[in-house]
């Protein structure tokens, strides 16, 4: 088992990687205005990684803070392709903290019927 973090400002990106799964933990708060620039190489990479070695790609948000409107772009990105190729991937939120339950409720748009995609309310 493999593991990175990342950290920008308040917000740390915790990369664990087992034999059958990538696991992204989100740590903190995601404030910047461009949080992109620093989110989207690291979900790229975990993307391209995911696809090439048959894993699930998981993204646990379950341990942020918060996550201003900004955030939601690199993950609407991330999906997006991850629904075009052959990816499997869970996002994991608190349905009964109410800014997560926002952002990622609209984000049910991007799941798959054969589940291969899915977005998960704990």
């Amino acid at each position: 088992m493999t593991k990175e973090n990342y950290t920008e400002n308040m917000l740390t990106i915790e990369v664990e990687e087992s034999e059958e799964v990538i696991n992204i933990k989100l740590l903190g708060k995601s404030i910047d205005r461009t949080p992109g620039a620093f989110i989207t190489p690291i979900l790229n990479r975990a993307l391209e990684k995911s696809s090439a070695d048959k894993k699930e790609l998981v993204l646990n948000f379950l341990d942020l803070k918060f996550m201003n409107s900004s955030t939601v772009a690199p993950l609407v990105k991330i999906l997006d392709r991850a629904k075009r190729g052959d990816n499997r991937v869970t996002i994991l939120y608190h349905k009964n903290l109410n800014w997560q339950e926002l952002s990622f409720s609209a984000l049910i748009v991007f799941q798959t019927r054969d589940q291969r995609i899915q977005i998960k309310g704990i």
